[in-house]
């Protein structure tokens, strides 16, 4: 779903229409490309001084519970602010925000924000979508060989709920507020 609205487009749904069952053939197809802002930082969630200075796209076959499968290819969009790994700072001894974990991480946080743009809160589909972004996130940790994939990927699917669902914004709006301050010199003077 897209508006008329002109702004930042979220493209094509992320998401996979049907529940899966497993992900496989996981794999990264762009370089991960950072912006780390010098004097902004965003005070809206998830506050930030990083920001995606390229889209970065992985690509993936979900098969699905029905027996069939398909590829799909996920791009989370030049513009997003990201934390990058969402590490509570009394755990980072464990997992810190950096390390194999980024790029599935930097994924997964676009998957949590995105579902706002395609499901209404109430939508059935809800859930799915947070299985699908945890799945996501497990499938991209395997293919970097994390060593804690376990339990990261337990600590999403334990308190990732409460993130998924609480957003008072769309991915749009924080598109449309974000981009100005990549395109504007991401607060760099001379």
């Amino acid at each position: 779903m897209t508006t008329g609205e002109p702004g930042w487009d979220p493209g094509p749904d992320p998401f996979p229409q049907d529940d899966i069952r497993r992900i496989a053939d996981f794999e990264y197809l762009d370089e991960l490309k950072f912006l780390r802002h010098a004097k902004v930082h965003v005070r809206k969630t998830p506050e930030s001084l990083w920001q995606l200075a390229a889209d970065f796209r992985v690509a993936m076959t979900v098969h699905l519970k029905d027996g069939g499968s398909r590829r799909l290819t996920i791009k989370a969009p030049r513009g997003l602010f990201t934390d990058l790994a969402s590490v509570p700072q009394a755990l980072w001894a464990f997992a810190g925000p950096i390390g194999r974990h980024l790029e599935a991480s930097v994924v997964h946080d676009y998957l949590y924000m995105a579902w706002t743009d395609f499901r209404d809160t109430g939508h059935p589909s809800l859930g799915r979508n947070r299985h699908f972004a945890d799945a996501m996130f497990l499938a991209g940790m395997t293919v970097s060989k994390v060593a804690m994939r376990c339990p990261m990927y337990l600590a999403v699917r334990t308190v990732g709920g409460f993130v998924f669902r609480r957003k008072p914004y769309s991915l749009k709006q924080r598109m449309e507020d974000w981009l100005p301050l990549l395109d504007d010199g991401h607060g760099r003077s001379g």
